[in-house]
């Protein structure tokens, strides 16, 4: 075990460093020595779910292969760790900024720059290691902290070039300014307190603003930083500073909320800046009659996110009187790890997933929650701010807060990664790569709209359609969203006309009313709470309700009931397919992307959405290949990871042979079938079905030929689409066990032909290969004869395993030309020639065919008289 640690009182560079050097040591432990600074702790706090901490009392020194000490290099300041210092088999590494001191220095790096973890971010550099958002500005508190925004006098340019760098990768300086200072002037500082003085406090529209003025005759320069701190000082949204100096009056705004941009007053103003940071420099006026027209601005700021804006509606709860075990069904069915325990529509507490673990521990499945559930909840009211939910999370150190009404009554639930997304947007931290549990998914990235995609893309019929579902959704106070693959193909620009629209609440009423609006016809599936139009034009639409599925056991078909947009995209089998856009006419076009299907469209990654998902579905496995072949896409590592985990657990044998059908189906019916079989047989899926491939090599050969067969059939219209799936199963039974051939007709519910098919092919047909195979010349009708009773799947099959062009060739004959060969000589000829009937008929008629396809005969005269010619006795052979 690797470990990292640094000195007590953790300052943001001792802190960052540790961090980094995770990043370069993989699978090293943080292990904090002491105390740490409070703006480290509350920065900490908010982020614990991405941050893995040991303590100093878990770390047993003989587990312990390697040091990493950061900056200091003094082993008295790293607590009781630095009894690993007499460890002769730990190998010490350090990195530090500071000047040496007399102790000895290991392996590491020490040199003067402004801070020591500038030095493990040139070492990221020098190896590539990829940051994200988060990592870059944790970094970037570590450079600023130590060199006073980069303005003491130990700076250097490799910190001002690691800044550089950091905020290339995506440092967020909005959120570094929220826990680093620097010191004032006493010219500012003066000014400080004068505007502290000067200060008022206002609400606008439910922001808590402060305006602070002051009047000098000269002029002091940092205002703007002046303006930030008395933010600080004053917990506000915002302030703004007017300040006189001379003849000209200084306007200037800070926002401490990212969702309050204030910019907006000060370019009407005359000044200019971003949403935050915002200035404007006003000539001879009066600063009284600027302030007076400076507040009527503010007036106009934009209401504030509130807690309600950014909450989980519908949340599952349960009641007291709910048994442990029956809690621990329900936990694991909707994947949370709490919930809130409700009675009469009041909250009455909450019981965590430890908590039921517990008392499943002492066998105590039947006994109510209430005995178990904590009633001291930390609750917040729906109109709380942003702010305030932050501050809650960070003062409890807790991971949720419930939303409560006036009355006690629970209307949501708020998470900590709600509240990351709204600071950090799209670039949010995923705790759980590749995975997303149902807290990740509460802030959408919405801040796209599809407009000029639909338009461009999409037929005008189709666009004016979607338009108007999305009208009558609006004035029927529905919900409705396009999903899945139609939005997926529309990103991608690949023509899907599918439409699949989801509606929350009900969508088969929904449904019944558009068919009203539009026409047409309906079929509903209430089981199911979807529903199937089709236009009087022809055109399909499916709508389905949002719904969460559960899976009772492994490959079990789902249980099904309502839900909302995002858990009815959580249930879905891989980002890609989690896109959707709004269709309601007063957000149309929307985007909706929670979990990054979008990045995942341009990377042209496969991911699932959690660790389950093959063993509770396993035909996504199947749907996996067949997106990396349709798209050229490929499994991520974590998928990739999940489905060999899947396999190992024999997932696909738990499937049904009629399921397991249904997806070989689809993977013929794409452009390519080889290409995804090929890959099924190399991750060994195709094994999991049918036992041990005696010869893969050989297979891949086999299916790549198939291809071949099968389109020069299909070009001239010899096999149908129908027919082509069970081509393909008689080349993979070929080439394993007989376990696989009793497999297909014992367990995969073919029809009767088709079994029989399989069965004769097996039995009987391959020999016949062996006979074609003879480089000796055989008449037509020796090829006719030994390929007759065969089906146009065995024929198909047959020219796909053929090892050689003659045998390709007596084949493509016999589908090309012998087989249409028929004699023309019907049984009332015979009766008139005064042949009796009999099974005479059928051996004359053989005869006929066997002469026309040696070419002997040709015509229906010619087939006469060849009969007559036959002598009595040969007329009765």
């Amino acid at each position: 075990m690797n470990i990292v640690t640094t000195h007590v009182n953790t300052d943001f560079d001792g802190f960052a460093s540790m961090l980094a050097c995770t990043k370069l040591y993989p699978k090293t432990k943080m292990v904090l020595a002491g105390k740490v600074k409070k703006n480290v702790k509350e920065y900490i706090s908010l982020h614990k779910d991405v941050l893995d901490f040991k303590a100093p009392s878990e770390i047993d020194p003989k587990q312990v292969e390697k040091l990493i000490i950061v900056d200091t290099l003094s082993s008295k300041r790293i607590g009781t760790l630095s009894a690993l210092l007499r460890e002769e088999s730990i190998e010490v590494i350090v990195f530090d900024h500071h000047p040496l001191s007399g102790e000895k220095v290991p392996q590491g790096k020490v040199e003067e720059v402004g801070a020591t973890v500038t030095l493990l971010i040139e070492e990221i550099q020098q190896n590539n290691v990829e940051l994200t958002p988060f990592e870059a500005t944790t970094f970037l508190l570590g450079i600023y902290e130590d060199t006073g925004n980069l303005t003491f006098a130990q700076t250097t340019p490799r910190d001002v070039k690691a800044a550089a760098f950091l905020l290339e990768n995506g440092a967020k300086l909005s959120l570094v300014s929220q826990y680093i200072s620097k010191p004032l002037t006493e010219n500012q500082k003066t000014l400080l307190e004068t505007l502290m003085d000067n200060m008022e406090n206002y609400d606008f529209n439910g922001w808590n603003v402060v305006v602070c003025t002051a009047s000098l005759d000269e002029f002091i320069g940092g205002v703007g930083e002046l303006t930030h701190k008395l933010g600080k000082i004053e917990d506000v949204d915002a302030v703004f500073t007017l300040v006189k100096m001379i003849d000209r009056i200084h306007v200037i705004g800070r926002s401490f909320n990212e969702n309050l941009p204030i910019s907006q007053p000060i370019v009407e103003m005359g000044g200019g800046g971003h949403p935050q940071s915002a200035a404007a420099t006003i000539k001879d006026k009066d600063l009284a009659a600027i302030k007076h027209e400076f507040i009527s601005l503010l007036n106009k700021l934009p209401s504030p996110l509130t807690a309600k804006d950014v909450m989980t509606n519908h949340v599952k709860t349960i009641g007291p009187d709910i048994s442990i075990n029956e809690a621990s069904r329900v936990m694991l069915r909707y994947g949370h790890t709490g919930l809130p325990v409700v009675e009469n529509d009041k909250l009455l507490g909450i019981i965590s997933r430890t908590d039921v673990d517990k008392a499943i521990h002492h066998k105590l499945t039947h006994a109510p929650v209430k005995g178990f559930m904590s009633t001291n909840v930390v609750t917040i009211s729906p109109d709380s701010s942003l702010k305030t939910v932050r501050q809650k999370l960070t003062h409890y150190d807790i991971g949720r807060l419930l939303v409560v009404d006036e009355s006690d009554k629970m209307i949501g639930i708020i998470t900590r990664t709600d509240v990351l997304k709204v600071i950090h947007g799209k670039q949010a931290p995923r705790w759980h790569k590749p995975l997303y549990t149902f807290n990740d998914y509460s802030m959408a990235q919405e801040s796209e709209n599809l407009m000029e995609v639909i338009n461009t893309r999409l037929p005008k019929k189709l666009q004016g359609l979607l338009w108007l579902i999305g009208q009558k959704a609006q004035k029927e106070g529905y919900k409705a969203y396009a999903v899945g693959g139609f939005v997926r193909d529309l990103l991608l620009g690949v023509p899907n006309l599918d439409i699949d629209i989801v509606v929350e609440q009900d969508a088969i009423s929904f449904a019944h009313k558009i068919v009203k609006y539009l026409g047409g016809e309906i079929k509903e599936y209430e089981k199911f709470g979807t529903a199937t139009i089709t236009l009087k034009d022809g055109r399909k639409i499916d709508f389905a309700t949002a719904r969460m599925e559960f899976y009772p056991f492994p490959a079990a078909m789902p249980e099904v009931e309502e839900t909302t947009i995002k858990h009815d995209l959580y249930r879905r089998d891989f980002t890609i397919n989690t896109l959707a856009f709004r269709l309601n006419s007063d957000r149309f076009g929307e985007f909706l992307d929670f979990f990054e299907g979008r990045k995942d469209l341009e990377q042209g990654n496969i991911k699932v959405l959690y660790n389950l998902s093959f063993v509770e579905d396993p035909t996504r496995i199947f749907r996996a290949l067949r997106f990396e072949s349709r798209y050229s896409f490929q499994m991520d590592e974590g998928t990739m990871s999940f489905l060999h985990n899947a396999l190992e657990n024999n997932v696909l044998q738990k499937l049904s042979g009629t399921r397991i059908m249904e997806q070989l189906q689809a993977i013929v019916s794409e452009p390519n079938p080889s290409v995804i079989f090929t890959r099924a047989l190399e991750l060994g899926i195709i094994d999991n079905i049918f036992g041990q491939c005696t010869k893969p090599q050989q297979l891949k050969k086999d299916l790549r030929k198939t291809v071949d067969s099968v389109q020069i059939l299909q070009e001239k219209s010899i096999i149908e689409q129908k027919d082509v799936l069970l081509v393909y199963l008689l080349v993979l039974i070929n080439s394993y066990p007989k376990k696989a051939f009793e497999i297909v007709l014992n367990d995969f519910n073919l029809e009767k032909g088709s079994r029989l098919i399989i069965s004769n092919f097996f039995n009987g047909g391959l020999d016949r290969i062996e006979r074609l195979k003879s480089s000796k010349h055989l008449d037509p009708s020796e090829i006719y004869d030994a390929l007759n009773s065969l089906s146009i799947h065995c024929l198909c099959a047959m020219m796909a395993l053929a090892d050689s062009d003659l045998l390709k060739n007596r084949i493509f004959l016999y589908l090309e030309e012998l087989q249409k060969v028929d004699v023309e000589t019907t049984g009332n000829d015979l009766k008139k020639m005064g042949i009796e009937p009999g099974p005479i008929y059928s051996k004359i008629i053989s005869r006929l065919r066997q002469q026309k396809l040696n070419g002997q005969i040709h015509t229906k005269d010619d087939e006469l008289n060849y009969i007559k010619g036959l002598d009595l006795i040969e007329r009765g052979r």
